[in-house]
């Protein structure tokens, strides 16, 4: 019995580890490993309603696992349910080499107006990006930048649109979200928006928001993606 208290750890191994080497599709290891964070409390249940108190330390072996994950899926849940972000609502980029994708030929890649509203509400830093530079420089610095971003592959270079397009894999499980970054000319500045959308799930606690962000963030500083810094990696 005390035995049945490493099959939730293997689970979960088995899970992330196979999905993040590319043996199992992403969602289907993150089930995996929700199976093993659930086994660890069932087996914790059935040890203390049945009194065994000799192996109550294999109970809470078991139950660790679930101690882990409950509070990390209780922070998830005060995103909001979506899992299609971009800066500008009304009119996002659209995504051109995203439907070759495997995955979403056949799906459905137009934004849905329901997000709008909570984007605005849960994310009011998402916005379109304005530069003091002309758009010619700052695609070529979002070029740069994008191409030395961790787990980002570049699908799409269009600079006659100053358009890029790619995919990005997230840390854990290698989730792959679709994202899109667009340049255009405003007023003789440079204005940025940006859309990342995830291939699986309804909900993607924060993940496209944050990327965003984070790319807008490190895009700010002009010095950033300049041609000086173009054979430097950050990886």
């Amino acid at each position: 019995m005390q035995f049945l208290a490493l099959v939730p750890y293997l689970l979960i191994l088995a899970g992330s580890g196979l999905s993040y080497v590319g043996m199992l599709p992403a969602m289907f290891g993150w089930s995996v490993s929700a199976l093993g964070v659930l086994s660890g409390l069932g087996m914790a249940a059935t040890i203390i309603f049945a009194g065994s108190t000799d192996l109550w330390w294999a109970a809470g072996i078991a139950v660790l696992p679930s101690v882990v994950a409950i509070p990390m899926v209780i922070n998830d849940l005060r995103y909001p349910r979506i899992n299609d972000v971009a800066t500008n609502v009304d009119t996002p980029p659209e995504f051109v080499t995203a439907f070759r994708a495997a995955p979403n030929r056949g799906r459905d890649m137009s934004f849905p107006v329901k997000n709008g509203p909570m984007i605005r509400k849960s994310y009011p830093n998402i916005r379109p990006l304005t530069l003091d530079e002309l758009p010619e420089r700052a695609f070529e610095r979002i070029a740069t930048l994008a191409k030395n971003q961790p787990n980002w592959v570049i699908t799409r270079f269009d600079v006659d649109a100053f358009t890029l397009e790619g995919e990005a894999a997230t840390s854990c499980f290698r989730f792959i979200d679709d994202f899109i970054i667009q340049v255009s000319n405003h007023k003789g500045k440079a204005q940025i928006n940006m859309r990342s959308k995830s291939r699986d799930g309804l909900v993607d606690a924060g993940e496209n928001a944050k990327r965003i962000e984070t790319f807008f963030e490190q895009l700010s500083n002009p010095d950033v993606g300049a041609p000086h810094d173009g054979d430097r990696k950050t990886r």
